[in-house]
């Protein structure tokens, strides 16, 4: 079934569950999840968790008519369709949702107990309660638990969705694989659906709150389940890509902010490109033989740089193409990795190596350091790439500060080289400006 809905038409998405104090997952997550999606989210509230990034000391939950009147209050105000229920607390809470929910069609991510093993509810029985009729998400822990087996392979994951359907009564069960083989495993109305998936990196406390909110969500929108299913993946390798190093979590909001960012960025680069260009004759004799190239970082790690570099003209300099995202996997890197020790550096700029060039950063009170290709080690020289991620890394430790400035001597076939590093695009501009004199 084709959607015949749009992203803005307002549809209405209720939210049952709990709210994690860290801000990773629950309620939050699930509110943001269905906000980036274009739905309405009616949250409800079953329970407050204490607890940050690293652990859950407790929960305390709501008394069962609190929750009843809360569903009662948005079921009146809001034409409702779909219901994603979390984290319940309790069997006399899961009776509660389960009798307010009829005819609602109910995503249910089964929470037993948070990532670090602290219990969040009463008792598998409280949680079997609420699988009859619901499209339920557990992940392999979860379903062990629920359908008695041991799972350890692709095989075993089909065995035990098949179970939460066909013995558990579910309507259908998205088995989520995790890191085995990244796989999730979908059964519904007497068929598998497989879905792939790859090694992401990146934070993942709140993937199972995210996943039921997307796929909730995309199914208002009428899609058919393996395709929201589908959808609701990628939405979430996305949020662990893009994830928040504050909070330790996956990001809801990752495509709405990666697509700001790159804006923000670009334009930053654009406007940076073509102070540097200004600098014409006084910069041309710095630009080295493989050319200048300039990168910025966003928050999200993405780094835009010059397409085909900055390269001499004459007696001036120009840019060969646009700036993009992309652009310079070089300097890419570079940033990059120091952006792993210092993640304040968002922009980088390569010159042509010279003495009096070093020598002037010294004097203008830049951090200096340098790092030497011969000492690179032979696996690291063998590898297709790793040059430059030693290079930096070297430099850094050298250093006992933050580098302003690092340079290379160069090696067999490759030429000296000066990265000028700076907090944002102008900075490394204005420090080109005053190495030039």
């Amino acid at each position: 079934m084709k959607s015949s809905r749009s992203w803005g038409d307002g549809m209405a998405v209720l939210i049952v569950a709990g709210l994690d104090t860290g801000g990773g997952a629950g309620l939050k997550a699930d509110i943001e999840t269905v906000s980036a999606l274009g739905g309405h989210p009616l949250p409800v509230l079953t329970a407050v968790t204490y607890q940050n990034p690293s652990e859950v000391r407790g929960y305390h939950t709501l008394p069962p008519e609190a929750v009843r009147e809360q569903i009662k209050a948005v079921k009146e105000g809001f034409e409702i369709r779909t219901v994603k229920i979390g984290m319940i607390g309790s069997g006399e809470i899961a009776e509660v949702i389960e009798k307010e929910t009829k005819g609602l069609l109910r995503v249910f991510d089964p929470v037993i107990a948070s990532s670090t093993g602290a219990k969040l509810v009463d008792s598998a029985e409280s949680i079997k309660a609420l699988i009859p009729g619901s499209i339920v998400t557990p992940n392999v822990a979860e379903a062990e638990a629920l359908s008695g087996l041991k799972i350890s392979s692709v095989d075993d994951m089909k065995k035990a969705s098949q179970t939460i359907v066909e013995e558990l009564g579910a309507k259908a069960a998205v088995l989520k694989g995790g890191h085995l083989r990244y796989t999730d495993v979908l059964y519904w109305e007497g068929e598998f659906y497989e879905f792939s998936g790859k090694k992401t990196e990146g934070f993942t406390h709140g993937t199972g709150c995210v996943f039921s909110s997307a796929l909730a969500t995309f199914l208002t929108k009428d899609l058919e389940l393996p395709e929201a299913v589908k959808r609701a993946k990628r939405f979430v390798e996305g949020s662990i890509r893009f994830s928040k190093a504050e909070a330790k979590s996956v990001n809801p909001l990752w495509e709405l902010q990666r697509d700001a960012y790159r804006w923000k960025a670009r334009e930053e680069l654009e406007g940076a490109v073509k102070e540097l260009v200004n600098l014409g004759e006084r910069l041309n004799p710095h630009i080295p033989e493989v050319g200048t190239n300039f990168a910025l970082a966003t928050p999200f790690n993405e780094a835009f740089a010059v397409k085909g570099r900055i390269v001499r003209y004459g007696e001036t300099v120009r840019p060969v193409g646009p700036v993009e995202i992309k652009a310079s996997d070089h300097l890419r890197r570079a940033l990059l990795k120091m952006r792993e020790f210092y993640p304040e550096v968002r922009a980088v700029l390569n010159l042509r190596y010279s003495e009096e060039l070093v020598e002037k950063a010294r004097k203008l009170g830049l951090a200096v350091s340098f790092y030497d290709r011969r000492e690179e080690p032979e696996e690291v020289k063998r590898a297709e790439k790793g040059t430059m991620e030693w290079g930096i890394e070297s430099a850094v430790k050298r250093a006992e500060k933050r580098p302003d400035l690092i340079y290379h001597l160069g090696d067999w076939g490759k030429e000296p080289m000066v990265l000028l590093f700076g907090r944002s695009a102008k900075e490394v501009v204005e420090r080109v400006g005053l190495l030039l004199g």
